[in-house]
């Protein structure tokens, strides 16, 4: 969707954003193996909340993206999040799904609402806790749903195999993008940008202590190419070229933001750090479901009428590095202007989370920059891509 009618009325802004660290997805040494999904949650959007300035009477939605919407996090989990978070009752709640692109998908659906004249005053949050509530656990497709395809695409890993296979792209192109992920993600974390983003958040570490969790804890600043081109094939034995070190780490973790219309951050006396300028998502074949930010992209730039060059940071989501390095390849895209900072092979996947996750990350690189347009996209399991752009509020 793009607002084609200017005015502060219409025009959504976010006024600010923050995430918690990324915990792997581990029983016996993941930070957040004793926080519930739902405190996470409750945690970033109490913290975006208190940064952005805005009274918590204003606040009229809570928009939370989920991918596994049950136990914890089930209950339509937005509603328990906002009153966890100490959200007035006015606050009304929705919990959202697209998979991977839930929580930028809650960002969309925010900036429609209030491009659209309706509710105005947003927290847009995302969650997930794949250790408590695995990705691949109690869902039943029905099977005529792969009638066109394959159920093999539900493989994530085998659709990046796919176009490992298809596109060319070697093994040791993937550990060389997934290196400088790492690379990238610990230069950010040393030199302190991440702390801009992240909230503090109790946890426990390896030996079970109760501790305060501020850094993300899948970033390897130890790991090299010897060490990758030790491991097997993570889908495919033998033949594979996708591993662990080149696929996304199950994560735990979540994201928050506020989003308002430009008016209503003006007479609130806030001071907005972006506008969103457009919004678009797309469907494609569920094999070819890590190309989905190429069209999502596309699509996004023909509706906003800016030319790709314009574009000074992209955040395109590392499901996997085979996945990134297509998309770079079909748009054409330098390595100089994606994931400046890292991406979710270093920092952690928490699928419902990582939307919002990569545009607080874009939007923190943004102010940091000057950079006047930014882009968010992701690819989507079973075959979807989304994409936003930012505008710098200077």
């Amino acid at each position: 969707m793009k607002n084609t009618n200017y005015s502060p009325e219409n025009t959504p802004v976010v006024v600010s954003c923050c995430r918690t660290a990324i915990g792997r997805s581990d029983s016996s040494e993941g930070v957040f193996r004793k926080v519930r999904g739902d405190e996470l949650g409750a945690f970033v959007v109490k913290e975006a909340v208190a940064r952005s300035g805005v009274s918590p009477d204003h606040i009229e939605e809570v928009v939370v993206g989920v991918t596994q919407q049950r136990g914890e996090l089930g209950g339509n989990v937005a509603r328990s999040i906002g009153l966890l978070a100490g959200l007035p009752t006015s606050a009304a709640a929705s919990t959202t799904n697209r998979l991977c692109g839930s929580s930028l998908q809650g960002v969309a659906q925010a900036c429609h609402s209030i491009m659209a004249g309706a509710e105005d005053v947003h927290v847009v949050a995302g969650v997930e806790h794949m250790q408590h509530l695995p990705m691949d656990s109690e869902i039943d497709f029905h099977p005529r749903s792969f009638s066109g395809s394959s159920r093999a695409v539900l493989s994530m890993g085998l659709t990046a195999e796919y176009l490992a296979a298809s596109r060319g792209i070697s093994r040791r192109l993937q550990e060389e993008y997934a290196l400088e992920s790492h690379r990238r993600a610990t230069h950010a974390t040393e030199t302190g940008f991440f702390k801009k983003e992240i909230i503090a958040c109790p946890g426990l570490n390896i030996d079970g202590v109760f501790t305060v969790v501020d850094r993300d804890q899948s970033i390897r600043s130890d790991t090299s190419l010897a060490a990758m081109d030790r491991l097997s094939p993570a889908f495919l034995p033998r033949i594979g070229s996708v591993t662990a070190a080149t696929s996304a780490p199950l994560s735990d973790g979540a994201a928050a933001m506020v989003v308002m219309s430009e008016a209503a951050a003006r007479r609130l006396g806030l001071t907005p750090l972006v506008r969103v300028v457009s919004t678009a998502v797309v469907g494609v074949s569920p094999a070819l479901m890590g190309l989905g930010p190429v069209y999502a992209t596309r699509k996004v730039l023909h509706r906003s009428g800016i030319d790709l060059r314009e574009i000074e940071i992209i955040e395109l989501n590392e499901a996997f590095a085979v996945q990134v390095l297509a998309c770079m390849n079909e748009l054409e895209l330098s390595h100089e202007v994606v994931n400046i900072h890292g991406g979710s092979l270093a920092i952690g996947h928490p699928l419902g989370a990582s939307g919002v996750r990569i545009a607080t990350t874009l939007i923190h690189t943004m102010r940091d920059r000057h950079a006047r347009l930014g882009l968010a996209t992701m690819c989507i399991g079973f075959g979807q891509g989304i994409a936003v752009i930012f505008e710098l509020v200077e």
